[in-house]
């Protein structure tokens, strides 16, 4: 492990102490770094894949995609777990082992396409059609910025990624679902932070701290 500080970095990278400690924040999130009390920050893990920055345009797009997500996918999880019946839950299980072998196999392509087929088996599960037509519609969007978003961290974390979400189902408990659905979405919350941190360094140098 390679100890650095705040300070150190700050001067390496030519950048505020700020901007630093919020990078750190998010690396720490997708474990890359850790921060240890009193004796600095190390990196634990090299697994970040650093891909071409989104345009402008891209950006904004995945941020409103995401903004999409957030105001569908509880309530699909609400009504999953109120209206699941036994064949749904199979359905949701299986497509989840499928993703969980992606991830495994640390294929993003691979696990974004059968990440949105999980998703949307969950939608079929609540058995409301309006929901389930506008969410298999999504399908080309979710595989390539869900694809960007994951592609910015180690895809092993994900693979107990929705397993509250899935219990919750299964228990027919619909405000532990939505719960798991809020909590689920703070790792790409995060990693949609990483992109933007690097699209700003690649398209504009960051300000010093005064």
């Amino acid at each position: 492990m390679k100890r650095s500080s705040i300070g150190t970095i700050s001067v390496q990278l030519g950048v505020g102490r700020s901007t630093v400690r919020e990078a750190l924040r998010v690396l720490g999130h997708l474990g890359l770094v850790q921060s240890r009390s009193g004796l600095g920050t190390f990196v634990v893990g090299r697994e970040l894949a650093v891909r071409g920055s989104a345009s402008v345009g891209e950006a904004e797009a995945l941020v409103q995609f995401f903004e999409f997500r957030r105001a569908v996918e509880p309530a699909a999880a609400r009504l999953a777990a109120q209206n699941r019946t036994l064949a749904a839950l199979a359905a949701i299980e299986l497509a989840w082992q499928a993703c969980y072998e992606a991830a495994q196999n640390s294929s993003v392509e691979e696990f974004t396409a059968l990440d949105h087929s999980f998703h949307l088996s969950i939608f079929e599960a609540g058995e409301n059609h309006f929901l389930i037509d506008v969410y298999r519609s999504t399908r080309p969007d979710f595989i390539k910025y869900v694809g960007m978003v994951l592609a910015l961290g180690p895809l092993t974390r994900m693979m107990r990624f929705h397993d509250n979400l899935i219990q919750a189902i299964r228990d027919q408990d619909p405000v532990a679902a939505v719960q798991a659905v809020e909590e689920n979405f703070v790792d790409t919350d995060v990693r949609q932070k990483m992109m933007m941190l690097q699209n700003l360094g690649a398209h504009h140098p960051a300000p010093t701290d005064r």
